[in-house]
């Protein structure tokens, strides 16, 4: 899906409205679609983005796929790896150390404990901790909904907050639209002294 490691979801602050369509949608599709109306919903709902309230506004924090990942790089049990592009968890292989919620510089991971999961697991089906594990904490972060042709947050958002940027090609596009700048900066230039 995501060939290239440079997406992520990316929000604007100034069309968030904290709705949280986008945590609900989130939730709901990591629940390999038992979920089917928000009412109806017994277990924690925890999704992989967590919207954020501050005097400025709202949005939804969610991880960015960094192309030098710390969080990849400061897990010591291989539990975080990259998939298509996105930075993902193997929950099997999370030891629940916290050493990738603390290296991520967005704050975007968060530990959950063996009683949610269980109780996750117990309204939508799923393992839960594995057993192996001793019920330890396990890592819970944006995955970009792999699979999908867009993020389930991003499509819900019921305002446009949300969007799946390609930073490459948004990097390209600054680098096209100032050289243009110059370029028409350089003809007036030219044109003044003519």
């Amino acid at each position: 899906m995501y060939e290239k490691q440079s997406y992520f979801v990316m929000a604007d602050l100034e069309k968030c409205t904290g709705c949280r369509a986008c945590e609900a949608a989130c939730f709901a599709a990591h629940q390999n679609g038992a979920l089917k109306t928000v009412g109806t919903v017994t277990a924690p709902l925890i999704p992989n983005l967590y919207l954020t309230r501050t005097g400025f506004g709202t949005m939804p924090v969610q991880c960015h796929h960094c192309e030098n990942a710390p969080c990849l790089q400061s897990c010591v049990s291989g539990a975080i790896f990259r998939q298509d592009g996105a930075v993902v968890v193997n929950r099997r292989k999370c030891i629940g150390c916290k050493n990738c919620a603390m290296a991520c510089p967005f704050g975007a991971i968060a530990m959950l404990g063996a009683a949610e999961v269980a109780e996750i697991a117990a309204v939508f089906g799923g393992e839960g901790v594995p057993k192996e594990q001793g019920g330890v904490k396990y890592v819970n972060k944006c995955d970009l909904c792999i699979g999908r042709d867009t993020p389930a947050c991003a499509a819900a958002c019921p305002n446009e907050a949300l969007r799946l940027v390609d930073a490459a090609a948004e990097a390209r596009d600054k680098r096209i639209r100032a050289t243009n700048a110059m370029e028409a900066v350089a003809d007036t230039v030219k044109q003044g002294r003519a």
